[in-house]
This record gives C-alpha cells, sequence and structure tokens, in this order.
C-alpha cells in the first residue's frame, strides 16, 4: 500500500571544501580520480559516502539497525551460550546455531576461507560464503527459538556423533526426514525480511529466496568541481629510544602518502514512493528514514584516512528539492572545470551550480519540480536554487513538508 504524497523524489546537493586528506583511495593506496571535461579530478566513490550514512541512520534509529556480516552463526551460537545456556555448552550451541541458520536460511552455505591483512588463509566452519544484511535482531530471535528446542539438539546431537558433528541440515536429508531440527516454516523468511534501513539501503542477497531488496536511494560518485592534483606526502617515524641513543640514526621508518583537496560535488536521491511501498506505506517512518538519511550525507564524510588528516568540514551548500516526476543530478553544471584563483574554488561553485538549476528550470519550464530550498555559508541570494533557510535543519524540515505534507 502507497500513501499519496505531493512528491516522488527528494533530490540531495551538496557542495564541500575538503582539505588535504586521502579519504577513497584505490587499490594502490592512491586518491581515487575521474576525468571529467578533459581535467582529473579528485572523487569519492558512492560505497564509501553511504558506509557512515548507513550507521548514522542506524545510531539515529536504533529499532531499524541492521547488521551486515558474515558472522551470524557465530552471533546466534555466542548469544546461545551468554543468554540461554552456557559457556560450556559450546558444541551443543554451534550445533544449535548452525542448524537454526540451515532452517531460517533454507541451507546457505556455511564454511569459508578467510584471508588476514598479511595473506594467511584460514578456515572458518561457520562463517557464511555471503555477506548477510539483516535487521540487528535476527541473531537474538534465531537463538531464542533455538534456545527452545534444547532437548531435541541434544537428542540430534547425540545421534549425529560428538567431535564437531553438524547438524543433518547441512547435508542431504534422508526422504521423509526433517532436514533441520528446527521447523523451517518456524523461521520461514526471517533472514529476508526487512526493516526500514534495509528497505531504504537495499539488498543484495540472492542466496536467500525473498531477500532481494531494491534500494531506495541511488548514491553518485562526488568529484571534485574543479581540476584535483595529488600531493605526496613524505614522513619520517622516529625510533625513540634510537633518538636517545649516541651515534644511532634516529629514523625508525620512511614513508609517503598521496593526498588531495578540494571542493566537491555530491549528489542523492530517495526514491519516496517506493520506500513507502517498501514499509507498508508507513508515512511517518518514511519521513524519519529520510530526515536521517538527509542528515546523516550533510554531516558525514567518508572515515579513512582521517586519523592523519582530520577533514571533518562542513557544506558550502545544502539544496534539497522535491520532485514528482523523476531525480535531477545537476553535476553538468561542473564539466566545465572552475577556476577558483584568489576566490577559491567554494564560492563560484555555489554559483555556478545556483546558474545551471535556473537555466534547467526555464529550460524545462520548472516541470516536475514541488519545492526547493538551500543553506549555505554565503550571503548572496541564490534564486536558482529555491526558497533560503536559516539552517540545514531548517532546510530539511522544509522539504519534508514539501514532499510529505506538513506534520499533523
Amino acid at each position: 500500500m502507497t500513501s499519496t504524497i505531493p512528491a516522488a523524489f527528494l533530490d540531495l546537493h551538496v557542495v564541500q571544501t575538503i582539505p588535504l586528506s586521502g579519504l577513497n583511495r584505490d587499490g594502490d593506496g592512491n586518491p581515487k580520480s575521474v576525468v571529467i571535461g578533459g581535467v582529473t579530478r579528485a572523487r569519492l566513490s558512492p560505497q564509501a559516502v553511504k558506509r557512515p550514512v548507513r550507521r548514522h541512520i542506524e545510531d539515529v534509529l536504533p529499532d531499524e539497525a541492521a547488521v551486515r556480516t558474515r558472522r551470524l552463526v557465530h552471533e546466534i551460537r555466542d548469544i546461545l551460550m551468554r543468554d540461554h545456556w552456557s559457556e560450556d555448552d559450546e558444541e551443543l550451541a554451534t550445533f544449535a546455531a548452525l542448524d537454526v541458520f540451515a532452517a531460517a536460511s533454507g541451507g546457505m552455505k556455511v564454511g569459508s576461507d578467510n584471508e588476514s591483512a598479511d595473506g594467511e588463509k584460514s578456515k572458518d566452519p561457520l562463517a557464511t560464503a555471503a555477506l548477510i544484511y539483516t535487521p540487528a535482531s535476527t541473531a537474538a530471535r534465531l537463538a531464542k527459538v533455538a534456545a527452545e528446542r534444547r532437548d531435541a539438539y541434544e537428542t540430534a546431537l547425540k545421534e549425529a556423533g560428538a567431535g564437531g558433528a553438524k547438524p543433518k541440515g547441512r547435508a542431504k536429508a534422508k526422504k521423509d526426514e526433517a532436514a533441520t531440527v528446527t521447523e523451517a516454516e518456524a523461521v520461514k523468511g526471517w533472514l529476508a525480511g526487512a526493516n526500514g534501513s534495509i528497505a531504504l539501503l537495499g539488498r543484495t542477497l540472492m542466496e536467500v529466496d525473498g531477500a532481494e531488496r531494491d534500494a531506495c536511494v541511488q548514491v553518485a560518485s562526488a568529484f571534485t568541481t574543479h581540476e584535483a592534483t595529488i600531493e605526496v606526502d613524505f614522513f619520517v617515524a622516529v625510533d625513540d629510544y634510537a633518538a636517545t641513543t649516541p651515534g644511532i640514526p634516529a629514523v625508525g621508518q620512511m614513508g609517503d602518502s598521496q593526498q588531495t583537496a578540494g571542493t566537491f560535488y555530491r549528489f542523492a536521491t530517495i526514491n519516496l514512493r517506493a520506500l513507502l511501498d517498501g514499509i507498508d506505506g508507513d508515512t511517518e517512518l518514511a519521513r524519519r528514514l529520510c530526515q536521517a538519511f538527509i542528515d546523516g550525507f550533510i554531516n558525514t564524510l567518508p572515515t579513512s584516512g582521517q586519523t592523519n588528516s582530520a577533514a571533518w568540514t562542513m557544506p558550502d551548500l545544502v539544496h534539497l528539492t522535491a520532485r514528482s516526476d523523476r531525480p535531477l543530478n545537476l553535476s553538468t553544471a561542473f564539466d566545465k572545470p572552475i577556476r577558483g584563483g584568489h576566490t577559491g574554488h567554494a564560492a563560484p561553485s555555489v554559483e555556478r551550480l545556483a546558474d545551471y538549476a535556473h537555466t534547467i528550470q526555464r529550460l524545462t519550464a520548472g516541470r516536475g519540480l514541488v519545492h526547493a530550498v538551500h543553506a549555505h555559508t554565503g550571503t548572496d541570494e541564490l534564486s536558482g536554487l529555491g526558497t533560503t533557510a536559516d539552517s540545514y535543519n531548517q532546510a530539511t524540515q522544509t522539504i519534508l513538508d514539501a514532499a510529505f505534507g506538513p506534520q499533523k
């Protein structure tokens, strides 16, 4: 059931200056980049942007928290030993955790190779082959089901044999024989279940029937509005004992890292009607999820490399639009790179975006635009970006009222 609301999409446009840092790096450890308009720009991948936003959403809305993990069976086992049985029941808890997971997943493969940071491989008999993205409550719910069947599990474990035996659900069951001690019907669909976080951000889990969820959020790669250069940061680590020993070089280690800086254009959009479909038309929850996403998109950055850069800036501009037809990415405004000069890149980037948005509104006669609002660090009027808000929070509330209707 989809509730009728004024808007179909919420678009988020952010212009943000980020100082020298390496927030998103490629496989060689270099800042990610892309060529646009004939020049190299620094970029931030959608994956790097989305994870801190997801964590922010789940901090703000803990009831909608989800986990992405290959260690769900580990967690079920640990909950059984901690909350239901005892630490002496590890073998039984392992057996039960494998069984109840097999029942819930339909027999997803368990047991896979792990590779450490130094390249060493090891076998983890309880790790799932695929990452599972599921509500945070799933492990505790499955552990509770298993705990209520302790007697049946003790019997099944004895029949299977000691010494790390696996439940019959991990192999082919005989004809007319239950595949698992826990009846599959009792936990059917639990791994495929979704809360608000999963409904918003989507899920890829082909191994479980019915678990696939299309994301209602799309995040574009952020890129600098101007040409970006890579800076090599050379460093020396001092050996403290050597530094106090005459005749011994104090240098303990030398190395370098690559970093970049610039003014970025960031864009994301939320499909409101798809979100409502995914949460049974709950308009209030949809509004809270959208508010949390907007707040997270404005206030978070990738955490990689922050220890050596502390690049925790705020946006120079936040521009939010509610649309009834389709999303509208305004990145084409920066196909021609900004030439900042003594004015820097932030102010001309904001002006360019406002001019381009105004041009698009003129060319389309405002088609599909329900409302537009912005807040920025400057004082100039930016008529191309809709109404002016005094703060990012006020802009957020304004666009949510436009998209969902005023709160009652």
